[in-house]
Parts: C-alpha cells; structure tokens; sequence
C-alpha cells in the first residue's frame, strides 16, 4: 500500500529516496540528543492518521507515552493521491501500525475537544500535523504550548511553502523553529 511515510507514491519522492522517512528519523536523533537518551518522556501528537509516525515516535524508545489525537473525520486531500477511500481505512491503518505499542494512547477526537483531558506542564514533546489552516494551526499552539515543562520542545509537520499560514503562525506564536528537517518536520525549544 502507499502511505504516507513508509511507502509514499513515487511523484512525492520524485523516485529518490524516502526523504519522508529520512528526515523523521533525523528528527528523532535531534530529539534524543537533546533529551540525553532519556526513556522517560512524554508527548502528544496531534493529528496522528495512518499511525506512521506514531509508531516511528514509539519504535525510538524515548517515549513512555504517546497521546495521538485523531478524529478519524473530516476532509483531507490525502484520500486523493493514496488507495484508501474512507476513514475507516485510515483507522485500520492505524490500528494495524500501532498495534505492537502499549505506550501509545489514542485520544479519537478533535484536538481542541480533548486538550483539557491533559494537565498542563505534563509533557516533554508535542507534535502537530493536524489540520494546517492559520486559525487550526494557531488554536494548537494555543491550547498545547500550556502542556509542555518548561525548556522543552514543540514541533510538527509541513513547515514549507506549501504551507505558508502554518509557517506565519508558529513564527509568529512560538518564533522560527530551531531546526527544519528533511520531511517539513521542525523543532523549536520553548524555553519558558
């Protein structure tokens, strides 16, 4: 099957290497140079669909628990360019990446429904790639950055030209991120 991370159409890789599996990987390096192999931490994921990334962040070893928040609804483009057609699909995707993994939770909702079911300064990472308009984008941050420890770090997905308000939101919100990687993933150390 074609996905998202593990096995992308050619037109998306432009028949290289999986940059999309590369970069996420350099991200999880960063990730556990800055945290000095620490086995302990805890984060969210917004927008988790296939279960890919979720099951890369949980296949690191870095991560007691992994918060995936996902809907399971809603419009998405994906459904264009891969051979599934509903979300029940997707959510049997996911089911099927995740099912080895006892530390990932699955929290089936909206962001903004659920973000009160988490305590604030609780968490070590989160991880946005959910919906990427400005006002979705900058009511995550919103909701989310409250939830991370202090000197701890927020990322996500899709910071590129592809998405231009993405990027203006979380410059504007958090600053420029510290570190772009490969697949559009970026890191900012918010030191609050």
């Amino acid at each position: 099957m074609k996905t998202l991370r593990y096995n992308p159409p050619n037109e998306w890789t432009n028949s290289s290497a999986n940059y999309l599996f590369l970069g996420f990987c350099d991200m999880l390096s960063y990730i556990n140079s800055y945290f000095k192999g620490r086995n302990d931490l805890r984060m969210i994921e917004i927008g988790s669909f296939m279960g890919e990334s979720s099951s890369l962040f949980a296949s690191s070893g870095m991560f007691k628990e992994i918060h995936c928040i996902e809907p399971f609804s809603g419009n998405t483009d994906a459904f264009d360019t891969l051979p599934i057609d509903t979300w029940k699909d997707v959510k049997e995707e996911f089911d099927m990446n995740t099912r080895v993994f006892e530390n990932i939770i699955l929290h089936q909702d909206f962001s903004y429904n659920v973000d009160n079911e988490f305590e604030d300064k609780s968490f070590d990472f989160v991880y946005m790639d959910g919906a990427h308009d400005y006002k979705s984008v900058e009511r995550d941050i919103q909701l989310y950055l409250p939830k991370l420890k202090p000197l701890r770090l927020f990322g996500g997905h899709d910071y590129s030209e592809e998405f231009p308000s993405l990027a203006e939101v979380v410059n504007k919100l958090i600053g420029k991120p510290d570190k772009h990687f490969l697949d559009a993933s970026w890191i900012k150390n918010v030191g609050f």
